[in-house]
């Protein structure tokens, strides 16, 4: 008999505690490794430990987060977009892992916040780190997320500096997802384009 599938990621990071508590030597009790199951990514939203269950009451608006698994004969981890307030789960991202990865938060993120790609994009890096106390730094940057986005954990969108800048989950001091987004390719000034035009 062939159990159904469970599907959200909250059910998923149950099952995974308790698969991974009652593991043997070599296979775990349910014939699966944990690390073989969807579970939520260490660091990222939801991914505390708990055997007995998610939290009772899920939040009351859509929240992002990473699923992320490890099949044998692969050499990368699977990865997709998960939400802690319903079922929803995105496709397996495909792609080098650093892609896969970003690719599944983005997923996550367009679930929860379908329109975050048109937020205000920041540059100020070295402020990121004290958002919280910078109160003026950070009312400036919310006043361009739609209502009650801020408050909902809407990420924070900033300028990545190299191309495999991976999207960095929440944690202390940045309550939200930091999701790097590529700059757009740079235009030629008005002067070298004259310039361009005498050759």
């Amino acid at each position: 008999m062939t159990l159904p599938e469970i599907l959200g990621a909250r059910a998923r990071q149950t099952y995974y505690w308790q698969v991974r508590n009652q593991r043997s030597r070599r296979r775990s009790v349910h014939g699966v490794h944990a690390c073989e199951t969807w579970h939520i990514r260490h660091g990222h939203p939801g991914g505390a430990y708990s055997d007995f269950g998610h939290d009772l009451t899920p939040p009351d608006h859509h929240s992002p987060t990473l699923l992320t698994r490890r099949t044998y004969g692969r050499d990368d981890d699977q990865y997709r977009g998960g939400c802690l307030s319903c079922d929803w789960e995105g496709n397996v991202a495909v792609g080098p892992e650093h892609e896969a990865f970003n690719t599944a938060i983005e997923d996550a993120h367009d679930h929860a916040f379908p329109d975050w790609r048109s937020l205000p994009i920041t540059t100020h890096r070295a402020e990121l780190w004290d958002l919280p106390h910078n109160q003026l730094r950070w009312a400036q940057i919310a006043s361009g997320y739609p209502r009650g986005w801020a408050e909902a954990g809407a990420p924070l969108v900033v300028w990545r500096h190299r191309r495999n800048d991976l999207h960095q989950p929440p944690h202390r001091r940045r309550p939200r997802y930091e999701l790097q987004v590529a700059k757009p390719p740079r235009q030629l000034s008005a002067t070298a384009a004259g310039q361009a035009e005498l050759f």
